[in-house]
C-alpha cells in the first residue's frame, strides 16, 4: 500500500509538471517565434518480487513478478515546427520560411551568440550607423556586409545601415545599343538616337548617334558626337551686334541674316551681312566653364540670336563637339584609317565593329576625360521593322541613401537619390543538426548545447536554410485545440493519481483499525 501511495505521489508530480508546460504554451500563444513544448513520461524502476524461471522437461517456465514504483518525466521536447506567418507592415520585421534561425550577438566581434525565430528587428541610434538589432533584447543581427554593392561573404559581422551612405558618381565608359536595323532601308536613310551619359563628377552630358544605311549591302555608317548645352558668346568677339537680330555660322564666318532665313549646305554663302570670320578664333563659354576652338565648336548652320541689349549672341542650337564616325572609329583628327562600319552577315547577324573599335571621346570642363565605347553588338539586320534603340549605359551621378528594403534572400537593398539601388548587406541564418537539442535562453532565444551540434551558417536563401518573408513575423506554433485536449487529459490523470493516494490512505486507516 505504501508503494501505491508513493506511485500516486509521483503521478501527481509528473502531471503537475505537464500542466506547467501546457500552461506556458498557452500563455505564449501570441508570442512571435515561440516554439511549443511537450512532456513525455516514463515509468520508474520496478521492484521484483520473484524472478523468471526457465521451462524444464517436467514444468513450464514462469514470468517475473514486478511491482512498479511510479512515473517520472521522460522528456520535455521543443516542437520546431513552422508557425503561421503574419504580415506586420514594418520594413525591418522578418520571418523565416524554412529551418533556419536568425543569429544575434553582442559587439562588433559577434560574441555571446543567441539564435531565434522571432524577427522583431529595428534600427537603433548608433550615430550615423543605424545598427540592425532585435527589439526584444537589443542584440545585433548578424550577417554579411557589402562594400560598393558587393557583399563580402568571407566574414560574419553585425549588420548596420548608414544614413550617410552615398554612391559615388561614375563616368560612362560604355553605351549599348540594340534592336533591328531594317535591311530594306535605302542608301542615305537612317535614324538618330540621343543618349544621356555622365562624366567623373556626375554631370550629365548628351551624345547623339546617327545610323545611316550605306550603298553597300548589309552595311551601316555610324556617326557620334557630343552636344554641349547652349551658351552665350560675348559681343566683343564678334564686333558690333544688332540687338534681337538673327545670325548664322557658315564656313567659319558669322552672318547676319533675315528672321525667316533657312540654312542650306548647297548655298555658297548666306543671304545676309558678313559680320566676322572666326576660323582661328577661340570662343569662351560665357560662364567660363570651358573654352573651344571656334572652328571645331560650331558647325555650319548653327543659328544664334543677339541679346535684347546687344551684349551677346545666344546659341539656338546645341554645339556638336568630339565627333567620331565609322570612317575612323575614333575622334575626328585621329590618324587612324580603319573602317569600322556596322556590318552584318547574310543571315542578319552582327559582324562588327567591336566596342573598342567604336569610341567617342570628350574633355568636359573640370572633370576627367571621357572615352566611351559604343557597343553595337546587340543589333540585328532583318527585313523587318526598324527597332534600333539605346539600351543602357553604365554611368551615373552621385546619390544619397533615401530608403531600403529587404528581399526574400535577406539582402538589404538601398535606394539612392540618383535612382540606383545597391546591396547594403545580407542577413545570415544558422541551422543545427539537432535543433531539439537547443536550450531556451528566454525572450524566445536559444543557445547551443552539447547535443544540438554547432551552428552551420549560410546567407538567407541558401538551400535548406529558408527564405525570408519581409515585413512579417512568424507567430507561435502553439495549437490551442491540442493544448486544451492535453490539459483535460492531464487533469484527469492528476485526479486519478489523487484517488490512489486517498484510497491507499483509507486502506492504511482500515489496517490500523484492526487493532481495536
Amino acid at each position: 500500500m505504501l508503494r501505491s501511495m508513493f506511485a500516486g505521489v509521483s503521478g501527481l508530480k509528473a502531471h503537475q509538471m505537464r500542466m506547467d508546460v501546457i500552461g506556458n504554451n498557452i500563455a505564449n500563444v501570441n508570442t512571435a517565434g515561440y516554439k511549443a513544448s511537450r512532456v513525455t513520461f516514463q515509468e520508474m524502476l520496478s521492484q521484483t518480487t520473484r524472478g523468471a524461471t526457465a521451462p524444464t522437461a517436467n514444468r513450464g517456465g514462469s514470468n517475473p513478478q514486478q511491482v512498479g514504483l511510479g512515473v517520472q518525466l521522460g522528456s520535455i521536447d521543443v516542437k520546431h515546427t513552422q508557425g503561421n506567418t503574419q504580415s506586420t507592415g514594418y520594413i525591418t520585421d522578418l520571418a523565416i520560411e524554412g529551418d533556419g534561425f536568425f543569429i544575434l550577438a553582442e559587439g562588433e566581434d559577434g560574441l555571446n551568440r543567441l539564435y531565434t525565430r522571432a524577427g522583431i528587428f529595428g534600427l537603433d541610434s548608433g550615430g550615423t550607423e543605424g545598427n540592425l538589432v532585435s527589439l526584444v533584447n537589443g542584440m545585433r543581427v548578424m550577417g554579411y556586409r557589402a562594400e560598393n554593392g558587393i557583399i563580402d561573404y568571407t566574414s560574419l559581422k553585425p549588420l548596420y545601415i548608414s544614413g550617410s551612405q552615398t554612391i559615388e558618381a561614375r563616368a560612362t565608359d560604355q553605351v549599348v545599343f540594340g534592336g533591328n536595323l531594317d535591311s530594306r532601308y535605302t542608301e542615305g536613310t537612317g535614324v538618330r538616337r540621343t543618349v544621356q551619359v555622365y562624366d567623373s563628377l556626375g554631370t550629365e552630358h548628351t551624345i547623339v548617334v546617327d545610323l545611316t544605311k550605306t550603298k553597300e549591302d548589309n552595311t551601316w555608317d555610324w556617326k557620334a558626337y557630343w552636344l554641349v548645352p547652349s551658351s552665350a558668346i560675348p559681343v566683343d568677339q564678334a564686333g558690333e551686334i544688332t540687338p534681337n537680330a538673327r545670325y548664322v555660322v557658315h564656313g567659319g564666318s558669322l552672318w547676319k541674316v533675315a528672321p525667316d532665313y533657312e540654312y542650306s549646305e548647297e548655298s555658297e554663302s548666306p543671304d545676309g551681312e558678313l559680320v566676322a570670320s572666326f576660323n582661328a578664333g577661340v570662343w569662351a563659354v560665357k560662364d567660363g566653364s570651358a573654352e573651344f576652338t571656334f572652328g571645331t565648336l560650331l558647325a555650319n548652320g548653327t543659328f544664334l540670336t543677339a541679346a535684347s541689349d546687344g551684349s551677346s549672341l545666344v546659341l539656338t542650337a546645341e554645339l556638336a563637339v568630339g565627333q567620331a564616325d565609322s570612317d575612323t572609329g575614333s575622334d575626328t583628327g585621329s590618324d587612324t584609317d580603319s573602317d569600322t562600319r556596322i556590318k552584318f552577315g547574310t543571315n542578319g547577324s552582327f559582324l562588327g565593329p567591336k566596342p573598342e573599335e567604336a569610341v567617342i571621346s570628350f574633355d568636359p570642363a573640370g572633370a576627367e576625360s571621357i572615352s566611351i565605347k559604343l557597343d553595337f553588338t546587340q543589333f540585328t539586320q532583318y527585313a523587318d521593322t526598324f527597332t534600333g534603340k539605346f539600351l543602357s549605359q553604365n554611368g551615373h551621378t552621385s546619390g544619397a541613401l533615401e530608403s531600403f528594403t529587404i528581399d526574400q534572400n535577406g539582402v538589404i537593398v538601398g535606394s539612392f537619390s540618383n535612382g540606383l539601388t545597391q546591396a547594403l548587406g545580407q542577413v545570415a541564418l544558422a541551422k543545427f543538426a539537432n535543433p531539439g537539442g537547443l536550450m531556451r535562453s528566454g525572450s524566445t532565444m536559444f543557445m547551443e548545447s552539447t547535443n544540438s551540434g554547432s551552428a552551420q551558417v549560410e546567407p538567407a536563401g541558401a538551400p535548406g536554410f529558408g527564405q525570408i518573408v519581409p515585413s512579417a513575423l512568424e507567430m507561435s506554433n502553439v495549437d490551442l485545440s491540442e493544448e486544451f485536449t492535453d490539459m483535460i487529459i492531464t487533469q484527469r490523470g492528476f485526479q486519478a493519481n489523487s484517488r490512489i493516494i486517498t484510497t491507499s490512505d483509507e486502506m492504511l486507516q482500515e489496517l490500523v483499525n484492526l487493532k481495536r
